[in-house]
């Protein structure tokens, strides 16, 4: 199902030793089948900056609001809905700080990628298991439920599994959006979707892809008379104006 995606070497199979979370409250799974594979080339990378220019496993995501950044294909529009088969991202910024609110239905992926920054997340209902690259090249899964805070550190390599229809908040620290692919994970996620995986590990879609949308009352009726009302306040301050002279 996975395949062999380590460009620096066949991926090993090998049982990962998942009995070292020091977090009693944290489930962690070791039956998947993703937790056979080792990439140790990468993993000695995990962490640092080197592994976005060194790894032929890392390679350019589609969508990035920070610039300069030498990958951006496209900006990611805010306030915006991101939506699909497996549910909503809700593209949200306030006082130049960016957050999205995602519903995913259960049994669906995401993500697949590492970013230049922290990652932070809050789970407001449902369930998720978080697949994260180790350092020995290793996929370590864990699992966090309601009212859980989750940091993945930077140019760590993660999945999101949810296991029950969830409700999260995402952001980063420091505030700005890149993000790189990393191929053997993102590949299983096109997967999930029925996506045919291209060379460049971006998929062509058999399945309707990702659609950004803007809500409809924001494009008609209602934009015709947020613009009217500014005219006639403008006019108002301009006659104001001219009396008060």
């Amino acid at each position: 199902m996975f395949g062999l995606y380590d460009n620096w070497g066949k991926a090993r199979s090998i049982k990962s030793d998942l009995n070292n979370n020091t977090n009693p409250s944290l489930e962690t799974e070791d039956d998947h089948e993703i937790t056979k594979l080792h990439f140790p080339e990468d993993g000695r990378l995990v962490g640092t900056d080197v592994i976005f220019i060194s790894s032929p496993n890392v390679i350019p995501h589609h969508s990035s609001d920070t610039a300069p950044n030498p990958h951006k294909r496209r900006g990611i529009p805010t306030p915006s809905i991101y939506t699909d088969e497996r549910g909503e991202i809700h593209n949200i910024k306030a006082n130049d700080k960016r957050i999205n609110i995602l519903y995913t239905k259960k049994g669906y992926l995401r993500s697949g990628d590492l970013h230049p920054n922290t990652q932070c997340d809050f789970i407001f209902s449902g369930c998720v298991k978080i697949w994260t690259l180790q350092s020995d090249g290793s996929t370590k899964i864990t699992t966090y439920g309601k009212h859980d805070f989750i940091c993945i550190p930077k140019a760590v390599p993660h999945v999101f599994e949810f296991v029950e229809d969830t409700v999260l908040a995402e952001w980063w620290e420091p505030q700005g959006f890149q993000a790189w692919f990393y191929k053997p994970y993102r590949d299983v996620v096109n997967k999930k979707m029925g996506v045919v995986v291209s060379g460049d590990g971006v998929g062509r879609g058999k399945r309707k892809g990702l659609e950004i949308l803007m809500p409809e009352r924001k494009k008609g009726w209602d934009t015709v008379k947020l613009t009217a009302a500014a005219l006639f306040v403008g006019m108002i301050g301009f006659a104001i104006g001219r009396r008060s002279r």
